[in-house]
Formats: C-alpha cells, structure tokens, sequence
C-alpha cells in the first residue's frame, strides 16, 4: 500500500477515533489518483467501527433531512436555547451598539433559516455562534433545504396572498454598515 495512502487513511481513522466527523469527499480527494484505493479501506472501515451514538448536531442534520427545518434551528432548540440568547453573545462578543440589535437579529435569523449564503458570514460570527451552539454549527449552517415537491409548494402559495398595498418602489437603499459586513462580506 502507497505510503500517501496509509497516511491519509490513518488520519482518517484518528479523526473518527476522537469523535470528529472526517469528510470522506475530503480525504479521497487528497489520494489524487489513487482515491480508489483509499475508498475501498474507509469503506471497510466504516463498516466495521461501531456505530457511535448520535450528538445534538448529527440529530439536527437528520431532522433536517426528513423535515426540511433548518438543522441551525432544531439544534438551537434542541438545546433549550433562544435566538436572543445567540443574539446577546453576538451583540457583546462583537462589540456591536445596542441601538443596531435588531438589524444584528434579523440578519442572524435569516442565517439560521437558511436563507444567507454562510460563505459570506464573518468568521468572527461564526467563532461566537459555535461557542454559543457548539462546534459543529458551522457545518449545520452550510445546510441547503431540500426541493419541495410541486404540491408543497403549490399549496404554500395558495395560502399566502400579499397585501395589494404593498410596494416595493419607495424602499430606500441604506448604506451596508458593521452588521450587513458581518454576514455579507466574508472574512474581512
């Protein structure tokens, strides 16, 4: 067996043995052309460590799958932690002014739900929010929801009916300041 090889499966191996979560994509991917070799050892592999109990972040992966609820969210909740109480560790940690909490809050919000790209969020957030909700929060962050079948969505649109006063012309566009930076403009 190729040394490269041995080395890669061996770190895979340790990472599982101390409980991380190795992506396998990542490892096969550092084999180059011998990834063949290397998946057929970490299929064995797997196959044969024990199946280790579920942690909260896993659970949350899982419930997210088979509800299509952001897997953020569920682990949150799943913790018996509020958006407020992430919001106040955002709000001290980074220092941010009172007066632009509820802009920081919608922002994390729309985050949780899956609807910001997680790329464009500061590592700064993300350091405060894994401290907050655990290691893994990154990861549930970067979930992308499920299709929805035609007549999920098809029921949902006939549910919702925007007010006919509604309009969109008036808005005025502000300057981004410190919070849209933090989750729009990636690492400073």
């Amino acid at each position: 067996m190729p040394e490269q090889i041995a080395d890669l499966f061996a770190e895979y191996a340790d990472a599982y043995a101390r409980g991380e979560h190795p992506r396998v994509e990542e490892f096969l991917a550092r084999a180059g052309g011998q990834w063949d070799e290397l998946a057929r050892l970490l299929e064995r592999f797997v196959r044969a460590a024990p199946a280790r109990e579920p942690d909260a972040p896993t659970l949350a992966l899982t419930e997210a799958a088979l509800t299509g609820e952001p897997p953020l969210v569920t682990l949150r909740a799943s913790q018996g932690i509020r958006v407020d109480d992430v919001v106040d560790a955002l709000v001290e940690q980074l220092d941010v002014d009172e007066s632009k909490r509820t802009k920081l809050k919608s922002h994390y919000q729309r985050l949780e739900g899956g609807l910001l790209d997680p790329a464009g969020v500061s590592r700064r957030v993300w350091d405060v929010v894994k401290v907050v909700l655990g290691p893994r929060s990154e990861e549930l962050g970067r979930w992308e929801p499920r299709a929805a079948a035609a007549g999920d969505v098809y029921m949902r649109a006939a549910t919702l009916a925007a007010p006919a006063t509604l309009s969109f012309g008036d808005r005025r566009r502000d300057e981004p300041d410190e919070i849209d930076r933090l989750f729009f403009d990636g690492d400073e």
